[in-house]
């Protein structure tokens, strides 16, 4: 049968774990607006029963764990959707500075300069024995040709930006892998010796999902509490180690070209996913394409103009004057020959001699526009469809951006209502621990009576 201190024992039993429950109570209202926080659970369970005479009494409450509420399948999701999130948000944003590079020159843009080099040659051939005119046509070919080179540095200095950008992102993981590393030495060390270490848990998932923005990433979590963490196949944090990524500048590329090493590796390791993910596919595959295409289309241009404009007569009698200078691969190297740029008189109409009213050569030059180049398209199309091309990407990864926000941002709501910190269910919990204790208080108080009642019976 029961007796009188193994009812007391309940009780005092009963105090020890409603106090606990209220500073778990305070620690989740505490940290309710506390970002990476997981709110914790104390679960309780039925004391074992004693042996006291016939009948087996229980023993009241027992704790039978601290632990945060977390779901490891949602998390993990979540890392994914983050990875593929940043991917796409960086994808986005870059892709919009080089469709501002295009967008910021307003009614100068390469398209309107060209329109205007084409309309020059048009009113050469009206009026083929004008000086005016052929001032005109120089201007405007000078127009262009600046307007490209713009272009052309404006987005060649966006590789420097994006090297930049790679070498901090590669910073910024050894600094995540590193404290993650450390994290990993605490739990283990904590929980091994029997503590809870929530917080410390917390603090760690948190890095991991930062570093999950910076490169597609995957964790396993061993027997000891530690995690093992690795991107692309390659382990990058195990227990206590963390694997360095190593910064190499090629030297000899004026853009100062960044290359990642993983530890002592003499292999390049190309991030996959992530920020750095879409800063690698922006500086070696979207920025050299649109460079290419605009040094595609110098060349294509100055050839052609060139190619017809050597067979023409200028209004001093020059004859075989090339418009561009010779060899033009890119935008780079597209001058206007010297001869032009000092003497516009140079400046071919005729396709005949001692024909200054020729005007066949400069209407020639003018029905360029429609000459197929090397890609397919008219000169004309060529350079208009490079911005054209660069805002249908962008928009692409905008509409793919706003898709992962929102498939991450769902799935980030799921995992507050599980692990987040409601104020009403904590202030309910709060009232009714209160009174729990109240009443395993009084318990204590009553037994404490009949304590005294069997005492002085005795006397």
């Amino acid at each position: 049968m029961s007796t009188l201190s193994n009812i007391l024992e309940q009780g005092r039993r009963a105090l020890q774990v409603q106090q606990l429950q209220m500073q778990v109570i305070g620690h989740n209202t505490s940290n309710a607006g506390t970002v990476g926080y997981s709110r914790r659970r104390l679960d309780l369970s039925t004391a074992p029963p004693g042996q006291n005479g016939i009948l087996g009494v229980g023993a009241g409450v027992d704790v039978d764990r601290l632990a945060r509420v977390r779901d490891t399948i949602l998390d993990n999701q979540i890392r994914q959707g983050t990875s593929t999130a940043s991917y796409w948000t960086a994808r986005d944003e870059q892709l919009g500075q080089v469709e501002d590079v295009f967008n910021a020159m307003g009614d100068r843009n390469l398209g309107t300069m060209l329109d205007s080099f084409w309309q020059g040659w048009h009113d050469l051939a009206n009026d083929p024995e004008s000086m005016a005119s052929r001032f005109v046509v120089r201007d405007r070919a000078n127009d262009l040709v600046n307007t490209l080179k713009r272009v052309h540095d404006s987005l060649s200095s966006q590789l420097e930006d994006v090297n930049s950008r790679i070498s901090a992102g590669a910073e910024q993981v050894n600094s995540l892998t590193s404290a993650i590393a450390e994290l990993n030495v605490q739990i283990t060390s904590r929980e091994i010796g029997g503590e809870e270490a929530s917080d410390l848990r917390d603090s760690r998932d948190l890095l991991v999902e930062q570093l999950s923005e910076l490169t597609d990433i995957s964790v396993q979590e061993q027997s000891d509490g530690s995690l093992n963490v690795y991107t692309g196949g390659h382990i990058i944090v195990q227990r206590d180690l963390s694997v360095p990524l190593n910064v190499d500048i090629v030297e000899s590329d004026p853009k100062h070209k960044v290359v990642l090493t993983l530890g002592g590796s003499a292999f390049e390791w190309k991030p996959v996913g992530g920020e750095l993910g879409a800063l690698y596919e922006q500086r070696d595959i979207e920025l050299p394409r649109v460079l290419e295409q605009l040094d595609q289309f110098a060349a294509d241009f100055a050839q052609a103009v060139n190619q017809i404009h050597a067979t023409g007569w200028g209004l001093n009698g020059s004859f075989g004057q090339e418009f561009f200078t010779s060899g033009v691969t890119g935008v780079e190297n597209l001058e206007l020959s010297e001869v032009i740029q000092a003497d516009p008189s140079a400046i071919a109409s005729a396709s005949n001699e001692n024909s200054p009213g020729d005007n066949s050569l400069a209407l020639a030059i003018a029905e360029l526009r429609n000459y197929i180049g090397s890609t397919g398209s008219s000169l004309d199309q060529q350079l208009r469809n490079i911005p054209l091309d660069t805002g249908s990407r962008r928009a692409s990864a905008k509409q793919q951006m706003e898709i992962e926000n929102t498939v991450l941002e769902n799935a980030v709501n799921k995992r507050f209502a599980i692990s987040g910190v409601s104020l009403d269910e904590e202030m309910a919990k709060l009232i009714e621990t209160q009174k729990a204790y109240e009443a395993a208080a009084k318990i204590v108080q009553v037994v404490n009576q009949m304590m005294e009642t069997v005492i002085n019976l005795k006397q």
